[in-house]
């Protein structure tokens, strides 16, 4: 199924006359979206009366304190100076528990003169991931440690997903990695590692990850695409410091 996420501010607020529950009937909820495939891992009260935040293995969507109605998409508050994405803080705080999960089986590139980190997930039949790697010294040259996850795009029945598979089943899987982006990679005597290549796809996936490269800042938020090193280290520069 698929969803056309939008800003739902207005939207929002229209479906709370929907809602005559006085509080969120969460087997309801559950039993709702279980016919569209989510399963609620959490269910809370959002900022808005009678519109709730639900977190599914999905990402983060909205529902009716009866589930019988609910909306995909960004949910902003704009009380203040600039509207705040209320959506993308939940989902970057999710993102940065989930990754930290799985940093034992990153591929990791690191900078000797560390300022940042980020995850990126990676697939080796991706122009522009081939285009990332060629440049991993020009971003450790600017202090950013990469670290790669596999997202083959096309899941399970992606063309690469063996060759994925065999790179997490390397013994030296950064060796692997470079020889797979450069097309010299010769998988036929290493044991494939699929469970790691399916959870860190299923993960992606979670995290709404919909194309490569895709990268995770160390705070959770997510940039999709390809960014140079130069214009990556200036994005982190400018984000505010914890």
């Amino acid at each position: 199924m698929h969803f056309i996420s939008r800003t739902i501010v207005a939207t929002a607020v229209a479906l709370t006359a929907f809602s005559a529950v006085a509080k969120p009937n969460e087997a309801a909820i559950s039993q709702q979206l279980e016919k569209v495939g989510l399963t609620p891992s959490s269910i809370a009260s959002s900022p808005i009366p009678g519109l709730n935040e639900v977190v599914t293995e999905r990402g983060v969507i909205y529902t009716t304190d009866d589930g019988k109605y609910f909306v995909v998409g960004h949910l902003y508050e704009n009380s203040g100076a600039q509207p705040v994405n209320l959506t993308e803080q939940k989902m970057a705080k999710m993102n940065k528990d989930k990754i930290a999960a799985m940093e034992k089986d990153m591929i990791v590139y690191p900078a000797k003169n560390e300022k940042y980190v980020v995850t990126v997930f990676t697939d080796t039949s991706c122009g522009y991931c081939r285009k990332l790697h060629n440049e991993i010294k020009g971003y450790n040259d600017e202090g950013i440690t990469v670290r790669y996850l596999a997202f083959p795009r096309g899941g399970e029945r992606s063309g690469n997903f063996n060759q994925m598979s065999a790179i997490w089943g390397a013994k030296d899987r950064a060796k692997a990695m470079d020889d797979a982006k450069s097309g010299n990679f010769d998988e036929s005597k290493i044991t494939p590692r699929p469970d790691l290549v399916r959870a860190q796809y299923e993960l992606g996936v979670a995290m709404g990850v919909n194309g490569t490269p895709a990268i995770v800042l160390a705070d959770g938020t997510m940039i999709p695409g390809y960014q140079p090193p130069a214009a990556l280290r200036q994005l982190l520069d400018s984000q505010p410091k914890s």
